[in-house]
């Protein structure tokens, strides 16, 4: 990252070519080591000397930059770990991400930097950018194109090249200073964790971005994930690989496999970073973090040159559940009151209302009045097409440094305000120029508020839950086996989830016999392996309210189960009819990078339909147990919903607990786990599992 030495090995006097642009690069951004341009036909280029082969070089070279084609990769490599040089950035691709015998290629080229104590960032990269050190070492025409290299606080680690030159673009035109950005590429030998620790312990780093398409060592990635928040690092993420077509993506773009983004939500709820919808949005919230800090308590204020923008705004704000202030405090509304009829004091407040109509004076004092006032912690201005919008742009500028309190301003004037935009980079004043990008990083600041000091506690496991679950449950069934809803429930009972009781039936007589001793109405089911939704396929009958109902349900199943099922097993049950329950649904998968992963939501046959469901890394505390349920939108049914009797929470949650702790123990024995649905009953009566399925590994 400091290197005191680098050579550019294929470095040209084209721009046209990728060693070309590396060394113009450079060379233009004042790198402050020394610099050996490689190029076995050139005595000079750029003033500079040349040297034949990289063993030509009068002294040890810290950093190597390859700029070759990928047939001459491990030769070039060879030569430099001979050479004693202590990393190579290979910005070279057509290696792994491309076909096999590129991914054999890299793993001879690895193989042969570890043989060395040397090191490899890329292949497939687009290099590495360090402001503080002048350092532009990257092939990308970016750094052609700006005069300086803007400092800053945002760190960036991105596994796309092209993205890392987009985004330092991007943050250029609105004033985003950068400590270090860092193209991993295929992660071949340094990775994006790597580079991740590295900026939690620069110093010049204080807000971090990541752009993820596969994580190399996901357990290390969430370790640093929480040391970043503990030492007061916002992380911001962006991760490729939501849907089919974007994990495809991801494959083919940078060799990673970009695993389950539930899974990968879940290990960012847990450690506190961020999840972003876009690169961009996250690199403009970055920066606008960077110089704002962090938000004062209170509620968004909003100051507008346009009532439309002001409402559209309002809108989205609030329905995103983010903290708009409702009133201004009696200071602020004496100090406006000059400025404003008393009607037209409101939130968002319009310059259009101004009494004595637009004037600098009035329009400044609003800005002033409202970032005074205790119940702001931070003021959106929108700013459209006005009158004296550079004297207003030094006014908010000054007011933002003087106050000290967070100030966003939205330029939304398209090219009419670039010299306010120019303005706004001098004075350091955080802006966006779409109102999308405002309300994006107002989003991130409150999430981070709200987030700042909580720390999740260590699961604690219940006294009565076993310690060696796994290794008594390893071996029981073959792999593959689909675990019947009996199964499920004696697994259950091991954690102390109450389950309703399963009476296994051999006849009408026994199932009338059950029936009459438990009390009616009961429910009778036909449990098969190779049946995953009973209620689909005719094998739950409800509400059996005597003999003569049991006996035709028992003769319905029994036809089903010849009729549907091929596995050996088969049984029917009599289960008591439980009324009066919220249906829940808790489900646990195995993620082959995180781990057990727990799911909560509202259940029964209609779950696939509601899809109100929310997921985490198992095992999770009481806190989150409670969390994840107050989470969900048909929560007030758990809450005493129109006068209906509130649930049982703390069985709920209890029963979640303990069932976070199965999937935890059960680790990668167990592919799915499915409970649905929990019957929660209303409160101080408690939680029944009534079925249940899973999936053997």
């Amino acid at each position: 990252m400091n290197p005191r030495s680098v050579a550019i090995i294929g470095a040209s006097a084209s721009t046209e070519k990728f060693g070309g642009r590396l060394f113009a690069c450079l060379v233009k951004q004042g790198f402050s080591g020394r610099i050996f341009p490689i190029n076995p036909q050139r005595d000079t280029l750029l003033g500079l000397r040349a040297y034949a082969n990289i063993s030509d070089v009068p002294e040890p070279v810290d950093v190597a930059v390859i700029a070759l084609p990928s047939s001459q990769l491990l030769e070039t490599v060879r030569a430099c770990a001979n050479a004693g040089v202590g990393a190579c950035v290979l910005i070279t691709a057509q290696t792994a991400e491309f076909d096999e015998a590129g991914e054999n290629l890299q793993r001879e080229v690895v193989r042969t930097a570890r043989e060395a104590g040397m090191r490899l960032v890329g292949p497939n990269c687009l290099g590495i950018i360090n402001p503080a050190h002048g350092m532009a070492l990257t092939s990308s025409a970016t750094m052609l194109h700006v005069p300086s290299l803007p400092k800053g606080g945002v760190g960036l680690v991105s596994q796309s090249g092209a993205l890392m030159a987009t985004l330092f673009m991007i943050g250029y035109d609105h004033g985003v200073g950068f400590s270090r950005m860092i193209s991993v590429g295929n992660q071949a030998d340094l990775e994006l964790c790597d580079f991740f620790e590295c900026l939690i312990d620069d110093a010049a780093t204080r807000v971090i971005c990541l752009y993820v398409e596969g994580l190399v060592n996901p357990e290390r990635f969430i370790a640093l994930a929480r040391r970043a928040r503990d030492v007061g690092k916002p992380v911001l993420v962006v991760k490729a690989g939501r849907t089919t077509s974007g994990q495809i993506a991801a494959l083919s773009h940078t060799a990673s496999l970009a695993g389950s983004f539930e899974a990968f939500r879940s290990a960012c709820e847990a450690t506190g970073a961020l999840l972003i919808d876009e690169p961009e949005g996250m690199v403009l919230a970055a920066g606008a973090m960077d110089k704002l800090g962090e938000l004062h308590p209170g509620g968004i204020a909003m100051m507008v040159s346009s009532g439309g923008c002001g409402a559209v705004t309002s809108d989205r704000l609030d329905l995103l559940g983010l903290p708009l202030l409702t009133a201004y405090g009696k200071n602020a509304r004496d100090a406006l009151g000059d400025c404003y009829l008393d009607r037209h004091i409101n939130n968002p407040i319009d310059l259009g209302a101004l009494k004595r109509g637009p004037n600098l004076e009035d329009s400044v004092t609003t800005v002033r009045a409202i970032l005074a006032d205790p119940g702001v912690a931070v003021m959106l201005f929108l700013m459209t097409p006005q009158p004296f919008m550079p004297e207003m742009a030094d006014a908010l500028a000054a007011a933002w440094k003087d106050s000290g309190k967070p100030l966003l301003v939205v330029l939304n004037t398209g090219s009419l305000g670039e010299p306010i935009r120019q303005r706004f980079i001098a004075s350091g004043t955080a802006f966006v120029s779409r109102i999308d990008d405002g309300i994006r990083t107002l989003e991130v600041m409150c999430r981070l508020s709200k987030n700042a000091g909580t720390h999740d506690a260590s699961p604690v496991r219940p006294a009565d839950v076993p310690q060696n679950f796994k290794a008594a449950y390893s071996g029981t069934h073959a792999p593959g086996t689909i675990l019947t809803e009996p199964e499920v429930k004696s697994m259950l009972a091991s954690y102390g989830i109450r389950a309703t009781e399963d009476h296994v039936v051999d006849s009408e007589a026994s199932a009338v016999a059950i029936a009459d001793a438990i009390g009616y109405p009961v429910v009778l089911k036909g449990v098969a392996r190779d049946i995953s939704h009973k209620s689909d396929s005719g094998l739950v009958q409800l509400n059996l309210s005597n003999a003569a109902d049991v006996r035709q349900a028992y003769k319905h199943l029994s036809d089903v189960l010849k009729r549907l099922s091929t596995s050996a097993g088969n049984a029917i049950v009599v289960q008591p009819m439980i009324h009066g329950a919220t249906e829940l649904i808790m489900g646990g998968r195995y993620d082959k990078q995180f781990g057990p992963q727990l799911l909560v939501g509202f259940g029964g046959v209609q779950v696939e339909l509601l899809q109100d469901v929310c997921s985490a890394l198992a095992p999770v505390t009481r806190e989150k147990a409670q969390s994840m349920l107050m989470s969900l939108k048909l929560f007030p049914l758990l809450n005493g919903f129109r006068g209906k009797p509130a649930a049982d929470m703390e069985a709920a949650v209890d029963a979640i607990c303990r069932f976070s702790w199965l999937l935890s123990d059960l680790g990668d024995s167990l592919l799915e786990l499915d409970v649905n649905p929990l019957l929660v009953r209303p409160a101080g009566q408690g939680a029944l599992a009534v079925d249940g399925r899973g999936v053997v590994a």
